[in-house]
């Protein structure tokens, strides 16, 4: 063999498919990877209260109000936010019609220092900016 081939023609015959194999594992965990929640953009918040008002503010840009599910557990808040997209590719020539669906959901809970009431909490949706207002409930005990 000629010092001029690439280090993968000097490669016994075998090791041709084992490679192959290796970079298309590796592909495919890059193309699928995307999908996975953990790898997606966090939902960003802020919170801040005041005596009588615990708030949980959300920038969500673009999505729509459809898309959000607000969730109120016992010590906590979670904002979730769906979206679909669908395509579907006419090809008239050919008589064929390809459809494709991806659904993405996002998600953040918010601890909450105690016990929320359910029947108090409002959230509005406006601009991009969900507010959620629960009223506070924390309990400060003096110490002597």
């Amino acid at each position: 063999m000629s010092d001029q081939q690439p280090w993968s023609k000097k490669l016994p015959k075998g090791y041709h498919g084992i490679l192959k194999s290796i970079d298309n594992f590796f592909q495919q965990t890059y193309d699928n990877i995307q999908d996975n929640p953990l790898f997606l953009a966090p939902i960003p918040v802020n919170i801040f209260e005041d005596e009588k008002t615990f708030v949980i503010e959300a920038e969500l840009p673009g999505v729509e109000k459809r898309q959000i599910a607000l969730d109120i557990y016992r010590q906590a808040i979670r904002i979730q936010i769906t979206q679909d997209e669908r395509s579907e590719i006419i090809d008239e020539t050919k008589g064929i019609t390809e459809s494709r669906g991806h659904t993405q959901v996002r998600q953040r809970v918010i601890p909450v220092p105690f016990i929320i009431e359910e029947q108090n909490v409002r959230a509005s949706y406006k601009n991009g900016l969900l507010r959620i207002l629960i009223p506070n409930k924390r309990k400060q005990i003096p110490i002597d």
